[in-house]
This record gives C-alpha cells, sequence and structure tokens, in this order.
C-alpha cells in the first residue's frame, strides 16, 4: 500500500531520470560502475519518502478531490504511512552515508525537499512557484545524484537534455499536475495559477513552455550535431504539441479525467524521452 501511495508511475519516471545521469557517457552497460544499483535503491527510498508524506498531507484535499490513493480511501492507515516514513529516512541516510559524502548530501537534500514539499510549515505544494521550486530541485538532485552513482560526468548533449527535462518538469508537470483539482484545493487553502488565473491562461502559459522547451531542445540537438539526442528532442517536441492540444482544448466543465489528460500526455513524453535515450546504449 506504500508503493501504490507514492505512485507507481512517479518512482519509475524518478528511477528512469537516474539511471539515465548514471549511464551518460558510457558507451556500453559494461562500463557501468558497481554503484549504480545501490545508488538507485537509496533514491528510491527518497521518492517513496516524498511522495508517502505527501499523501499523508494531502488526505484532506485528496478526499475532497475524489482521489482513490490508499491514504484518501482509509486503505493505508495514517499512522501506518508516518512509520514507513521514518523507515524510508533510516534507510536513505544510512545507504546515502555509505555511498560516500557527496551522495549523503544529495540525499539529506532529497528527503528535506521532499518533507519541505508537504509539510505544514514550509507547505512549498500551496503555490505553483513552490511546486516549481521543489520540482525543479528534485530534478537536478536526481541527475546529480545517479552522475555521482554511476559514470560520474555529463557530456554536453547530456547536461542540454536533463536541462530541458527539468525545466519540462518545472514548466509544464508543476503546472499541470493541478489542472484537475481545483475545487478540493481551494478548500484547503492552495493558490495554484489554474486557481488564481483561469484554466484557459494557464494553458496558454503551459502552451509557450512546453513548445519553446520542445524546440529548444531540437535546436541544441541540431547544433551540437548529436546524434543521440534527436530522437529525444523529436519525443519531447511531438509531447508539446500533444498536450498543447489537450490543454487548449479542455473545458471547466469537462470530466475530472479529461481535465488530467495534459498532465498525462507530460508523463508519457518524460517516459518516452528518456527511453529514447537509454534505448541508445542497450542498442
Amino acid at each position: 500500500m506504500c508503493a501504490q501511495e507514492s505512485r507507481y508511475a512517479v518512482q519509475v519516471i524518478f528511477l528512469l531520470r537516474f539511471t539515465a545521469a548514471g549511464t551518460a557517457g558510457a558507451t556500453s552497460h559494461q562500463a557501468l560502475t558497481g554503484t549504480l544499483v545501490p545508488g538507485a535503491a537509496v533514491w528510491l527510498c527518497c521518492i517513496v519518502f516524498a511522495y508517502l508524506y505527501n499523501g499523508v498531507s494531502d488526505i484532506g484535499e485528496d478526499r475532497a478531490n475524489g482521489s482513490t490513493r490508499p491514504i484518501a480511501r482509509g486503505a493505508l492507515p495514517v499512522r501506518t504511512a508516518r512509520r514507513a516514513c521514518l523507515l524510508l529516512v533510516i534507510l536513505a541516510v544510512t545507504g546515502g552515508a555509505l555511498l560516500g559524502p557527496v551522495m549523503c548530501t544529495l540525499t539529506l537534500c532529497m528527503l528535506a525537499l521532499g518533507y519541505g514539499y508537504s509539510a505544514p510549515a514550509f507547505a512549498l505544494k500551496r503555490t505553483t512557484p513552490g511546486a516549481m521550486f521543489a520540482v525543479l530541485g528534485s530534478g537536478i538532485l536526481t541527475y546529480l545524484a545517479g552522475a555521482t552513482s554511476g559514470a560520474g560526468h555529463f557530456p554536453p548533449a547530456f547536461v542540454a537534455f536533463a536541462l530541458a527535462m527539468c525545466l519540462w518538469m518545472a514548466l509544464v508537470g508543476a503546472v499541470t499536475k493541478d489542472s484537475s483539482d481545483t475545487e478540493g484545493d481551494a478548500r484547503h487553502g492552495r493558490r495554484n495559477w489554474t486557481l488564481q488565473w483561469g484554466s484557459f491562461r494557464t494553458a496558454l502559459l503551459v502552451t509557450v513552455c512546453s513548445l519553446a522547451i520542445g524546440v529548444s531542445l531540437a535546436v541544441t540537438a541540431a547544433l551540437l550535431s548529436a546524434s543521440g539526442l534527436f530522437a529525444p528532442a523529436v519525443t519531447v517536441l511531438c509531447g508539446a504539441f500533444a498536450l498543447s492540444a489537450a490543454a487548449l482544448t479542455a473545458r471547466r466543465d469537462a470530466s475530472r479525467g479529461r481535465r488530467r489528460l495534459p498532465y498525462r500526455i507530460f508523463m508519457v513524453t518524460q517516459y518516452t524521452a528518456h527511453l529514447a535515450l537509454l534505448a541508445q546504449l542497450i542498442i
């Protein structure tokens, strides 16, 4: 139940980011270091903690929005989730320390960011800029942790890819994730851009940002003559067009599933872009 609360799709995409950074610059799977898998396990503990603790703190909003997450529907007791959070922190810190001072520092930063996103004293989740900060930070930390556990360096093409994906997370994902939950969020004090600016103006912003990221990555791939970057760039650009169309045509009275479509396209684009990048290592 704890893993389900933490959303399998989110866990996998963070592992893909981590693995992409850890394998950047490697010419084959045989060049990978032995700390990549232990590092990924430590990072997974951080991610599950962040989203599990978010489920504990979001119980009111989730129930108001009709969420089927285990804590919201009563399948996972809050007390059990809190204990699991503590265990995950212990495992993450211990594992990070065993992997060295750099990994330990990155682990502590990620745990702090995950806590700050949901904790009432900080609640970065309450505003879109706060969510952007948390999402951008989690992306940067994940790529750095992957590099620390794996290849240890970033070729220019991967730097461009990682930067584009971090911006994709912050400027697209952090905005679209709240588009389907405005009613419950408003009742519980959140002030995201969809509530403040309206759905259409927010959709326009998402459209501009997503297309700018897609075009910029494609242009960068051409300028660097980075053949390995072409497939991810095309993927992101296609995803940007699809997401823009979904966001601009969404109606306020549409079903929750339809209003959530832009976020789902955002997620699928991330998955496909990272898989396109990693597939080249196998091929």
